[in-house]
This record gives C-alpha cells, structure tokens and sequence, in this order.
C-alpha cells in the first residue's frame, strides 16, 4: 500500500471516527437534555405533589356540648329520598359542567378563573367519586391567599410559615371556626409549579397522584373549600422560571 493511499485512509478513519464521536457526543447531550428535562419535571411535580405532608386537624365537640342521640329526630323515608335526589342531582352537574382555563397559567390579571379552574377540577374529582361538591368559603380563601402569597415573600414551601403559623391558626384568625365549643375539620394542600407545571390541570393531577392529598380532596366530611394562587414561585425554588403556588383550604363546622 503506498504512503499515499495510507495517508488517505489514515485521514479518512480518523475523519470517521471524528464524526462517530460528533454524533456521539450529541446523543449523549441529547440524552443528557432528556434526562434533564425528565428529572425538572419529576422535581416540580414531587414538589407539587409532596413537597410537604397534605395537612389536617380535627377538632371534636366537648362532651358537654353534644347533643344526646335521643334528642335528634330520624330522618322521614321522605326526607331521605329527597337528599339523596338532591345531593345525585349536583353530582350530576358538576361532571356534565366542562371546567374552563383549565391549562392557563397564572398571571396577575387571571388569579380568579385559575381559583375557579382549580376548584371546579377538584370538585370533578369528587363527583367521580360520589361525593358532593364543596362550597366556596370566603374566610378560608382569605387564608389560603394570605398563605400562599407569604410563601412567595418569605421564599419558602411549607405547611407552616417561618415564624410558625399553623394551618389551624391562619383559618381560625379567619373567623372560619366561631368559637372553641364547635367541632371542626380543616384541611390543607400545597403546591408550587413552574412553566406548564403551574396550571390548574398540572397541580390537581399532582394533587391526585399523592394518596394524602387525594384523601382531604375526597373527604366526605368537608363542606368549605377554597382556592388561593399566587402567580409566582418562591424564588429559592423557580430557577428564575415563572411559576405559581396554591393554596387549598377544606373545612366544616359541626354545630
């Protein structure tokens, strides 16, 4: 073989073997963006889902105060029936009524319908499981507003703030709970996203997937309910990427 032809060969494995490792190396950049990508996902959507425990407290009657069993009339057949029909028939329209701005990300001119559009998917999710839907509260969307905007101020994620305000404490400086002889439930979930991770649809989904949210989301007990989205990420957390945190927060007075 000639110096030549050898050199030529020579140039051209190497100029194979040169491409081979172009293509290569963008295989692995391309597997590498994957991946990356993947892993963001998974990490808002594990943060959204379960970045803190779903919160929930119980509070009970006194003794004292509850009313003997005997003192309680027994519902007529009638009367019953009637609940019954009542309680299928708003099942009923909650799932034949379409949720809307269910994909939209939060800005500061469409909080509201994202609040809506949150709790219109939660209250789809029950109805698929036969339960009634909840009814908008004020004093715990004043709550779960304040909550979640001093998560973004105070850059962090979690049921209870720096300065150690509870759940329990924020919805009873509400009003929501009359006095200290009612019996209550409250309820919390969180969640933050960034991008299309912040939607109604992307955080109800997260809220579902995790089996602690999805039991204050089915909670039968409930009858309040309301939604409070700020249209930012806690800075620590969004990358710099435009986000939102939500709030969710449940109740019921038992008189």
């Amino acid at each position: 073989m000639g110096h030549h032809l050898r050199k030529l060969l020579t140039v051209l494995v190497a100029a194979a073997l040169l491409a081979l490792g172009a293509a290569a190396t963008a295989q692995a950049h391309s597997a590498h963006h994957r991946c990356h990508t993947a892993s963001h996902v998974h990490h808002k959507c594990h943060r959204a889902a379960h970045g803190t425990r779903a919160f929930k407290h119980r509070h009970h009657r006194p003794r004292s105060e509850r009313r003997p069993a005997t003192a309680r009339s027994a519902p007529s057949s009638t009367g019953s029936a009637s609940t019954e029909q009542t309680g299928a028939a708003a099942i009923a329209k909650v799932l034949a009524t379409p949720c809307q701005n269910t994909e939209a990300r939060p800005e500061a001119g469409n909080v509201d319908a994202v609040d809506a559009a949150t709790l219109c998917l939660v209250n789809q999710v029950r109805a698929r499981d036969g339960e009634l839907p909840l009814k908008l509260n004020t004093d715990l969307q004043e709550a779960a507003l304040e909550h979640s905007r001093e998560m973004v101020s105070e850059d962090y994620f979690a049921h209870v703030s720096p300065s150690g305000e509870t759940p329990l404490q924020r919805v009873r400086e509400t009003g929501y709970v009359p006095n200290e002889q009612m019996g209550y439930t409250v309820g919390e979930n969180i969640a933050w996203g960034t991008l299309q991770l912040s939607t109604p649809a992307a955080i109800v989904a997260a809220w579902v997937a995790s089996p602690e949210h999805l039991a204050n989301i089915l909670d039968s007990s409930y009858r309040d309910t309301a939604v409070g989205v700020a249209p930012e990420a806690p800075p620590s957390l969004s990358g710099g990427n435009p986000g939102a945190v939500y709030s969710q927060e449940f109740g019921v007075i038992v008189e």
